[in-house]
């Protein structure tokens, strides 16, 4: 099963996660990040590094982020030159949801390639939505 590693400003990853287990139930092999203010990147980086070192051993890792080129971002993609593990930014519920749901069924490849498939269908205009409904 892959691993999810969600890096993200503020609560923003804990509180997905929690959210997703609302609807979801309890999940395993995730591990949540928080930057906050006054924090360090590199203190950041270092946690991550740490984590990929205990999961990457026997599993495939998928490490979400919230947004392109935000702190969380840089420090995930720091570690790529020397890790390798899939990133993902820009995440949202609904990816998280059929990400988790995928997980045990589909290799971390398979669900990247979905999840760039998918993720237009997750941001609805909803105002544009209701009047092609009429």
């Amino acid at each position: 099963m892959t691993h999810l590693i969600l890096i993200s400003h503020g609560d923003y990853a804990k509180a997905m996660i929690e959210s997703a287990e609302l609807i979801l139930g309890q999940q395993s092999n995730v591990t949540t990040f928080g930057f906050y203010l006054g924090d360090s990147v590199d203190q950041l980086q270092e946690s991550v590094a740490n984590e990929l070192m205990k999961v990457q051993v026997d599993k495939d890792v998928l490490v979400l982020t919230d947004m392109f080129s935000g702190s969380p971002f840089n420090a995930a993609a720091a570690l790529m030159q020397e890790n390798s593990f899939h990133h993902i930014t820009g995440i949202n519920l609904p990816l998280l949801l059929e990400i988790l749901m995928s997980r045990g069924e589909m290799s971390v490849e398979e669900i990247c390639k979905n999840v760039m498939e998918i993720k237009k269908d997750t941001i609805i205009h909803v105002n544009k939505f209701l009047e092609e409904m009429e």
